[in-house]
């Protein structure tokens, strides 16, 4: 009688078999893999490839590399994929379902033609913060331009103003103010200032919806 096994893991591939005869018995486990060193650090993979791609994604941890069944960021941020085609344009996508909803990614694909034998390196970029939703009106009761801008006290944008006046960002602050901009130039502005820390006492949630004047 024959039984075998296969496990893989984002560190490592297991494989058992345990075989039973009249006379005899006889077990054996292997444990395969590779061993990427970065500047990041150390990076263990479940399968060794010739050519391969180092996937970068900060604060992405548990977030789904669609390229290989079972494989996922690590709480570094990384992930090896362990077999890509050299000299042709590759597909890297990632799957956000499991990462933490206070993490969102700035885009999910990305295309690499790495050299033969080479580790190659893709970096997803990443927001950090509350989503926080903005139901705003001008003073004077109208609508804020679609697609105006937003900036926070930084000068950085941070957002933009989407259908039926609702701005939406991605900010790790409470509370901050904020600038709108349109027109040409972007020279015509108002400003908001929203506080969701009330709002954070009473409920951890994955989006915070509040209202605002833009004056």
């Amino acid at each position: 009688m024959n039984i075998n096994g296969r496990y893989r893991t984002n560190y490592a591939t297991l494989t058992s078999s345990y075989n039973i005869a009249d006379r005899y018995q006889q077990a054996m486990l292997n444990v395969s893999g590779n061993i990427v060193a970065h500047a990041g650090g150390v990076l263990f993979g479940a399968e060794q490839g010739q050519t391969m791609v180092l996937v970068y994604a900060p604060d992405a941890a548990g977030a789904k590399v669609n390229n290989v069944a079972g494989l996922s960021i690590n709480k570094a941020g990384y992930a090896v994929i362990p077999y890509v085609t050299p000299y042709r344009l590759n597909d890297v996508t990632l799957d956000p379902q499991n990462m933490s909803t206070r993490v969102e990614l700035e885009e999910s694909s990305q295309r690499i033609a790495p050299f033969a034998g080479a580790i190659a390196k893709v970096d997803f970029n990443t927001k950090k913060g509350y989503a926080i939703y903005i139901h705003t009106r001008t003073k004077d009761g109208g609508h804020l331009p679609f697609a105006a801008q937003v900036t926070n006290q930084d000068q950085q944008v941070v957002g933009m103003v989407a259908q039926g006046s609702m701005i939406y960002l991605r900010s790790p602050l409470s509370k901050d103010h904020l600038q709108v901009h349109w027109g040409e130039n972007n020279t015509v502005q108002c400003h908001i200032d929203y506080d969701i820390s009330q709002q954070l006492k009473i409920k951890q949630q994955d989006a915070i919806v509040t209202e605002a004047i833009c004056q």
